[in-house]
């Protein structure tokens, strides 16, 4: 923890003590930042449909040290599915099969992804997916790299979207997938597209609307991907935004190579991606704690991306045109789009055609 202490001294320039507290854990001792989104600015929602707490509490269990940094393979990341997996059977998620956890296998790498749903009360045959990825990067430089942000943040919120829609039926049916592997080089969602479940073929599929890194606001904004590669979801998007002090940014497509929604995108499948971007800045790093994260712009963030899906779930039929671009064949790589400024983004993320191996770092 760093504690920063000024002293003004007359006539002197102001002596700046810096006091650096090394936290439990041995070697995996990490700093703990303090940080705010645009702090002259409360984003407290208006009229919050959802909790803060118990989303706070679900995002300080993903990045709790003991899981490690998530990664791929890893003891952690086991252990972090197992939480996932508990929470779904205590929010009476249907599982697709025998059980929540759907193993995959991409790149000869074996991802497991936690998958349920809830069925539509009035739409039941057309689908909305909210998807994440659970697992990280592990540890860099000997320190864990908790990933609260990254992506923490998404899991979490998509359990709290699960918890206020099974008591809150959608029109829709809702599916919720936590994918593993993203790290890597989207396995978990390119295993999943490509041999999803029996019950869930993927033209039944609307939407997809995946949230990764949604917590670390420190510009106040959200970018939002997705609305100009289908454009009738942009009004939908604004209109939520428009009651919150969360800024969106929509038609941001710089992204969209570089997170789950990439492999339902070459399928042409609309999607919305909700990504705070470079305005991280811990990403991939031991400073990425729960501790670190601007509570009351994350709990905004998610409430306006409620807002936009009760938005799409009441229409009998999504106003979903066809993807501007011209269909291209799953898996070629030739829909990538303009290389992103995401900051130190693996070029691995450009496509799962690119080969990456799970053990890098």
């Amino acid at each position: 923890m760093t504690f920063r202490i000024q002293f003004p001294m007359p006539g002197m320039i102001a002596l700046t003590l810096v006091l650096v507290m090394g936290g439990c854990g041995g070697s995996d001792a990490i700093q703990q930042p303090a940080t705010n989104a645009s702090p002259l600015v409360d984003f407290t929602p208006v009229s919050p449909r959802m909790a803060k707490q118990p989303l706070m509490d679900d995002l300080r269990a993903l990045s709790a040290l003991d899981m490690e940094g998530r990664k791929l393979g890893s003891a952690g990341n086991a252990k972090a599915r197992a939480l996932i997996v508990e929470r779904f059977q205590q929010l009476g998620l249907s599982p697709f099969g025998g059980g929540f956890e759907q193993p995959v296998t991409w790149h000869n790498s074996l991802c497991t992804n936690v998958v349920g749903y809830l069925p539509g009360t009035t739409n039941p045959g057309r689908t909305i997916l909210f998807t994440a990825h659970y697992d990280h990067i592990g540890t860099r430089g000997g320190l864990i790299c908790p990933g609260a942000d990254d992506n923490a943040s998404g899991s979490a919120a998509v359990l709290q979207l699960a918890a206020w829609l099974k008591a809150h039926p959608p029109a829709h049916t809702v599916v919720f997938c936590l994918f593993d592997g993203e790290e890597a080089g989207l396995y978990g969602s390119q295993g999943f597209v490509a041999t999803p479940p029996a019950a869930l073929p993927l033209a039944s599929i609307d939407v997809v609307l995946n949230l990764d890194m949604i917590a670390q606001g420190t510009q106040g904004r959200i970018f939002v991907g997705g609305t100009s590669f289908t454009a009738p979801l942009k009004p939908h998007v604004v209109a939520a935004f428009g009651a919150s002090k969360v800024r969106a940014v929509p038609d941001f497509e710089n992204y969209d190579n570089a997170s789950d929604q990439y492999p339902f995108m070459q399928r042409d499948i609309p999607f919305l991606f909700f990504c705070v971007g470079d305005d991280d800045p811990y990403y991939h790093t031991p400073q990425d704690t729960y501790e670190s994260i601007p509570q009351v712009f994350y709990w905004a963030t998610l409430e306006a991306i409620l807002d936009a899906f009760l938005r799409l779930d009441v229409l009998a039929k999504l106003p979903l045109a066809p993807p501007s671009a011209p269909p291209r064949s799953p898996g070629t790589g030739q829909r990538v789009l303009n290389p992103h400024p995401w900051r130190h983004r693996r070029d691995s993320k450009l496509g799962h055609f690119i080969p990456f191996s799970p053990s890098e770092g």
